[in-house]
């Protein structure tokens, strides 16, 4: 069993890393809102949601299922899934050549089929271009899956800085020197490079492709049902970028694409935390204590939701004056789409660390419920409140799209006994503190300024 220790330490190492990732991620980020133009932003954000897509849409669940084996550190395991994974990168490069391919086609033989962004001429290319990063990552080496099993993540998290480090050196210089989306779709295909290159360097897992179709089988079991969630993660998830690409101008997306950054921040850091720390954690409480897994989940969710709420609580009060200060007045836009947007950080919130209690349990199936009810959500929800309230109204149908599915979420933490309402809705009051403090921020930095 995973000692307390580890997981503390495994804790501290995660948020630490991801804090200061966070921070540099900003700062690049200002740096480039000052160089370049909204409209580059909106361009760059389609890019990642195809990439994305189809990274989701082949989705096997590689890294949980050697997390969760229990010969997870056999090199022929190791080695059939590492070849799953680079037959996998393969197939995800040739998805998006193709998906370029059907853009830029469409664009010549169907000029009036695609509208806004998708209608750009270099959307093809760059979307293109930008796959190599995900077929070189797919060759990254398993220690990542290995040492997150041990508890031992940080020299994983140190690997994932520097990429990111190196990533944000070249883009920022590239775009100092000549300013253009290259350095945006480029820098990530460094970041890459040196995370595959890194993962062999300081760990000691070696591997070549070797074919065993039990294992195959094994994990195509396994993931059966998380590809089904996968595909509607990604729908529900990058539903509304899609829909918003086609529907309202570069630059306007561009301006969604900060807050949105913004947003997903809080989203990302109990995300982070729950697949790195928590799922491993709890997935070794099942192994050996099952009794003890209600008490520990609890604990899990008590930290994290007094964390989380107090800091949407917050940003709800202080969004516009964040935009304000940090950005200038082509962006002033995103303060009141950033306060919709922490609606949503609620709805994940208390969704995150349960999912990952159910994956424990080897409840996979209930993701698939899940983003179902998202995904027919958002396809419902999204184009109506648009088409009745605009750009507003579309971006409460997303947040508010988050909250449908968390009564099947009850239903089935109940089933395996692992359920309490008290529990669960505890630390919703944070909301409140943290709005509170919020408006006190304002009012002190209204008298100071």
């Amino acid at each position: 069993m995973v000692g307390k220790r580890k997981i503390v330490l495994a804790g501290i190492w995660v948020t630490v890393i991801f804090g200061i990732a966070q921070i540099i991620r900003l700062g690049s980020n200002l740096v480039l809102t000052r160089i370049l133009e909204p409209e580059i932003f909106g361009v760059m954000t389609i890019v990642n949601v195809v990439i994305f897509g189809l990274a989701m849409l082949t989705d096997l669940g590689l890294w949980s299922f050697i997390v969760r084996h229990k010969d997870h550190e056999n090199k022929h395991v190791l080695n059939a899934v590492w070849t799953l994974q680079v037959i996998r990168s393969w197939i995800l490069f040739a998805l998006v050549g193709l998906a370029a391919l059907a853009i830029y086609f469409g664009n010549i033989f169907l000029p009036n089929f695609f509208s806004g962004i998708y209608a750009k001429p270099l959307l093809p290319l760059l979307t293109f271009v930008a796959s190599i990063g995900t077929l070189i990552h797919g060759h990254n080496s398993m220690a990542s899956a290995v040492m997150s099993r041990k508890m031992e993540v940080g020299k994983l998290e140190l690997v994932n800085l520097a990429g990111q480090i190196a990533s944000v050196i070249v883009m920022i210089t590239w775009v100092w020197i000549y300013p253009t989306i290259w350095a945006l779709v480029c820098s990530t295909i460094i970041s890459n490079m040196v995370i595959v290159a890194l993962s062999y360097y300081l760990f000691p897992y070696r591997h070549k492709l070797v074919w065993d179709r039990s294992i195959a089988l094994e994990v195509f079991h396994y993931s059966k049902w998380i590809v089904i969630a996968s595909t509607l993660t990604y729908i529900f998830s990058q539903g509304d970028r899609i829909y918003f690409g086609g529907h309202i101008s570069p630059t306007m997306l561009g301006v969604y694409s900060i807050a949105l950054m913004m947003a997903t921040t809080i989203t990302a850091v109990i995300e982070t935390l729950s697949g790195k720390i928590v799922f491993p954690a709890l997935s070794s409480v099942v192994h050996n204590n099952r009794d003890a897994l209600k008490d520990r989940y609890y604990k899990v969710r008590l930290q994290s939701d007094l964390v989380v709420f107090l800091l949407a609580g917050g940003l709800f009060a202080t969004s516009q004056l964040i935009i304000d200060v940090l950005y200038d007045d082509r962006y002033i836009e995103a303060g009141w789409m950033l306060q919709i947007l922490l609606v949503a950080v609620v709805g994940n919130t208390l969704s995150a660390v349960s999912l990952e209690c159910l994956s424990a349990l080897s409840i996979t199936k209930v993701r698939m419920w899940v983003m179902l009810i998202r995904t027919l959500g958002i396809l419902i929800m999204l184009p109506t409140a648009f088409h009745f309230s605009g750009l507003e109204g579309g971006l409460w149908a997303v947040s508010v799209n988050v909250f449908l599915p968390l009564p099947i979420i009850y239903w089935t933490l109940r089933k395996n006994d692992v359920f309490s309402l008290v529990n669960e809705v505890r630390g919703l009051p944070m909301i409140g503190v943290g709005y509170l403090i919020g408006l006190a921020t304002i009012s002190l930095y209204n008298t100071i300024i």
